[in-house]
């Protein structure tokens, strides 16, 4: 059997029909797996940006915490002074408090010994604007001046009594200490 060149250029353009295509396809398969290795590389590279950014912001954050767990500590024990100088300062008002209480009624009907007085006027001295107000008109001779000894100092005080709008009010005024 003899094939005549029609067959053969036939043939021919068959096959290299058929090898073009195959071409065209292995360019297309390169071109598209050359695209996934491209957008591959720009996902990786944004997931590495991801994951440095989110270890920067890690690093931060556990940063800040640090820093406000010792601030935290601080206000805390800034508190807990804070605390203890206003439950000591407390405790100072309430003795004051119990002093006048005590010595006012005793100073108004005139059995206070100067002692007391004394204390009195060194709790007035303490009390806000050194003033308290009394119930009724002190006696003459409590407004006079009162020595009196406080960790290793003498402090003269002198009570005065004046009427503001209607109430009687002690003032105490610091005249002189002098270390002893």
């Amino acid at each position: 059997m003899m094939y005549s060149q029609q067959e053969y250029d036939m043939v021919r353009r068959q096959t290299m029909q058929i090898e073009a295509e195959k071409r065209a396809l292995l360019r297309w398969a390169l071109i598209g797996v050359t695209a996934l290795m491209i957008g591959s590389f720009f996902l990786m590279a944004w997931l590495y940006r991801r994951y440095s950014i989110s270890d920067d912001l890690i690093r931060s954050a556990d940063e800040r915490r640090a820093t406000a767990e010792s601030q935290l500590q601080q206000v805390s024990r800034e508190l807990a002074e804070k605390k203890a100088i206003l439950e000591k300062s407390a405790g100072t008002v309430a003795k004051q408090n119990a002093t006048i209480a005590s010595t006012v009624p005793r100073m108004l009907s005139k059995v206070a010994t100067p002692a007391e007085l004394a204390e009195l006027a060194r709790v007035i001295y303490q009390q806000p604007g050194h003033v308290i107000e009394l119930p009724s008109i002190p006696p003459d001779k409590v407004l006079r001046r009162y020595k009196i000894g406080v960790d290793s100092q003498m402090h003269t005080y002198i009570l005065v009594a004046g009427e503001l709008d209607g109430r009687w009010m002690l003032y105490s005024l610091l005249v002189r200490s002098v270390d002893q």
